[in-house]
């Protein structure tokens, strides 16, 4: 049986972001694809809104996680997309968010897109929700909406995906094995921190433009060898910023690597968001995923700032999602 904890509750009347956050307890016999069992079986939701409105679940990249929308003194990661009156609209829908698996101190290691929807699964369950209106997932997080809409087509409505695809660009992989070997040597030398803020300010030359470090950044050199570029400095901070134990990064990292969905299983109305400048999951694959899907349609737009395009671009896809999780479907 699943069980069920509310962690926090700030409700009140008359806020249509006020929300919860509940823990679901999975089965003791959930295990995950390796063969390995969690040692922490705990998903953690963030409920915003009226729970009598139509169901949508937002999911972003690994460093994302439930604070979707702004929730008292806590900023949502997507604040300018979900929100009263905003492209998903908090007068319109109950807005789900989740933590990704692992929790802390969680002893298994591999887990991948398929096992997330799954346990997302059991926690909609757990909640007594059907059947999602949509699930709108950017980077990781719609790889995770591609596994559920794959694994669980008559749990949901309609998909919504930026800045993913059915399988990782090898590329992409190549730079993230980098990213993991770089973590692991840090913590062969006691130095877990330092090696997951070096593997993240990697991640940030991916993650942008070479355009957008030009425009940003000028050419001053320090006094004397290694000491740090303008573009230097700003990566050490985002590379500081970035609070994931090296247990977890890696995870995730090597999650993203393992995706893998067949677009033919997907039946759901699918709508897919690609940056033209995006160098991780290039818009040539977005759009091949979504010719492959039987019910789906592309849009590309330009930015500057490559796969963080979905972060940046709000006013630019914005009217995109909102067009589509409104519209009626035949």
């Amino acid at each position: 049986m699943t069980a069920v904890s509310r962690l926090l509750t700030e409700e009140r009347d008359d806020a249509v972001d006020a929300g919860c956050d509940v823990g679901v307890l999975l089965p003791a016999d959930f295990a995950l694809e390796s063969g390995d069992r969690l040692s922490r079986p705990e998903i953690v939701l963030r409920i915003y809104g009226d729970r009598a409105l139509p169901k949508v679940l937002v999911a972003g990249g690994i460093s994302a996680g439930r604070a979707v929308a702004d929730h008292g003194r806590e900023k949502g990661w997507w604040r300018a997309i979900v929100n009263g009156g905003g492209a998903v609209d908090l007068n319109d829908f109950c807005v789900i968010g989740f933590d990704f698996l692992p929790n802390v101190g969680e002893a298994a290691r591999t887990i991948s897109t398929g096992d997330q929807a799954r346990a997302l699964v059991h926690a909609l369950d757990a909640i007594k929700v059907a059947k999602l209106h949509a699930f709108v997932g950017a980077s990781y997080g719609g790889m995770v909406a591609l596994a559920f809409a794959e694994a669980f087509p008559h749990r949901l409505e309609r998909l919504c995906v930026l800045s993913a695809a059915d399988r990782p660009q090898p590329a992409a992989t190549a730079l993230r094995g980098v990213q993991r070997r770089i973590v692991a040597f840090a913590r062969r030398v006691g130095a877990a921190e330092e090696g997951v803020s070096l593997a993240r300010q990697l991640a940030m030359i991916a993650y942008r433009t070479p355009e957008e470090f030009a425009a940003r950044f000028a050419h001053e050199p320090g006094a004397a060898a290694g000491d740090p570029y303008d573009v230097c400095r700003y990566l050490i901070s985002r590379g500081g910023a970035c609070r994931m134990s090296a247990e977890r990064y890696v995870t995730l990292s090597d999650s993203i690597d393992r995706h893998a969905i067949d677009p033919r299983k997907v039946k759901a109305p699918a709508l897919f968001l690609a940056s033209l400048s995006d160098r991780l999951v290039p818009p040539e694959d977005i759009e091949r995923l979504s010719r492959q899907v039987e019910r789906g349609s592309y849009v590309a737009f330009n930015s500057l700032y490559g796969h963080d395009a979905f972060l940046k671009e709000t006013a630019t896809i914005g009217p995109v999602i909102k067009s589509f999780i409104e519209e009626a479907q035949p």
